[in-house]
Order: structure tokens, then C-alpha cells, then sequence
């Protein structure tokens, strides 16, 4: 059975500056190049919109997924928070969680839940992460970001939540017309549906990957959400950006 480890990071960034989902492909990047383990996604969360919360954009906080940690805990934590220390914009209220897939109790579960629709402080956060044994920490400025820090890893250990910042082999193939076999071969996607529910299984049938292809996070997998081509009824398209930005 696989060891999942789930990285939460959260307001990295300002107006000027990167974005949170640029730092989370460096770091994924880097754990990669240096066999930390394995990086096979990246997920993004949307957290609430309130006026009541600061936030540079959106509010939105990202997840690493590393299958097979190889490296120990501690080096990935350092590793994780000397970055987000070197790397955060001025003003940044960077935070960080990491969690193992079996830490992740029912309660925590459905933190991320309460962080889509109410106000959350860092005291119940980090009561929680203390309760679960969690790795939870605010690096720069207030601290607040070890909120959505930690929603992000119990957002993305739902498994039903957002959608991919990044995927091996996806953006390569921007424009392109695939196969749902060379889909499959190119990238981790796991499965590929209509917005109606519908499942592809025909291996030949054709999917134009258009200018935004994203999937999103179901079942703890990628998920490819498609549409039918109006200009060609055998063929199929990756659903409108519009669409896909909901999750």
C-alpha cells in the first residue's frame, strides 16, 4: 500500500509578486529532482471570500501530494519551510502543514469544509493540528496563512475537493487532440467523464485538450471533466474554463 504525504501552503504571495500555485510547482519540482519522493499532484483549494478575510486574490491555498515520502519527515520539513521562508513576498503570511493520509481524523476532515464558508483562527487550527499531530507552522508576517495551510491538506485529504494546479504531462499537451489511451499513457489522469457523469471507456476516442485543460481532484485521483465537440459528435473537448474554475 502507498505512503501518501499531503504539504499545505498558504499565502506565499502578494500583489506584485508570484502566486502560491508557482511556489507549490517549485517545491513539487524540487522533491522530485532531489527523491524526496514522489509529486504526482498538485491541488488547488478555494477558501471563503469575505471581506472579513485578507487575502491577495482569491483565498485560494494549494496541496502537494507525494506518494512514497523517501526522504525522512524532518528533511522534508525543512526543506519545505526553509523555501517558504526564502521565498515568500514581502508582507507574506506564509504557512505550512504537512500530514500523513492515516492522520487524517474526521474532525479534520471537515476543517477545510468550515474554512469554505466561516472564519476560522489560528487557534483552532492549530489546536486541531496539536489534537492530530500534525506539522503546522506560520512562517512570515501574521501567521494567518497556517490556516488555509492546513485547510489545503484536509481539502485535498477529502479527496473530493479542487481542481489540479499541476499534473505531470498536462500542460504539454495544451491544443492538442489525444486519444483517451495516449491521455492515459501521458498523464496520471485516472478517469475522464462527462459533466453528466457519463465515463469514457472507448480507448480510441478522441479529446481536444483546448487552452486550459485542468482536471480536477475526485476520488483522491485525477479526473478529466469533458464535454462533446458541437462541431463533431466523435469527439470530445475538455469542459469550458468557465466551468472548470468552480472548483
Amino acid at each position: 500500500m502507498k505512503e501518501r504525504l499531503y504539504i499545505g501552503i498558504d499565502d506565499t504571495d502578494n500583489l506584485e509578486s508570484r502566486g502560491t500555485g508557482f511556489h507549490a510547482r517549485s517545491m513539487g519540482a524540487a522533491i522530485n529532482a532531489q527523491k524526496m519522493g514522489q509529486c504526482r499532484f498538485i491541488t488547488r483549494h478555494q477558501l471563503l471570500m469575505s471581506p472579513l478575510v485578507p487575502f491577495t486574490s482569491h483565498n485560494s491555498a494549494a496541496c502537494l501530494v507525494v506518494d512514497n515520502p523517501s526522504a525522512p519527515l524532518d528533511e522534508i520539513e525543512s526543506y519545505c519551510v526553509d523555501y517558504l521562508i526564502q521565498n515568500s513576498a514581502d508582507g507574506a503570511d506564509a504557512g505550512l502543514c504537512i500530514a500523513f493520509q492515516e492522520q487524517l481524523s474526521r474532525q479534520l476532515l471537515q476543517f477545510g469544509v468550515i474554512c469554505k464558508h466561516r472564519l476560522v483562527d489560528q487557534q483552532q487550527a492549530n489546536q486541531l493540528a496539536l489534537a492530530n499531530q500534525l506539522i503546522l507552522h506560520g512562517l512570515t508576517g501574521t501567521h494567518d496563512g497556517l490556516i488555509g495551510a492546513l485547510a489545503a491538506v484536509s481539502l485535498c485529504g477529502s479527496g473530493n475537493d479542487g481542481r489540479l494546479l499541476w499534473l505531470a504531462g498536462m500542460r504539454d499537451h495544451a491544443e492538442q487532440f489525444l486519444t483517451l489511451k495516449q491521455l492515459y499513457q501521458a498523464t496520471d489522469i485516472t478517469v475522464v467523464q462527462s459533466q453528466q457523469g457519463q465515463v469514457l471507456t472507448n480507448l480510441e476516442s478522441k479529446i481536444y485538450m483546448g487552452t486550459w485543460p485542468r482536471a480536477i481532484w475526485m476520488g483522491s485521483e485525477a479526473c478529466l471533466i469533458v464535454e462533446p465537440n458541437e462541431e463533431n459528435p466523435d469527439e470530445w473537448q475538455v469542459a469550458a474554463k468557465n466551468y472548470l474554475k468552480q472548483f
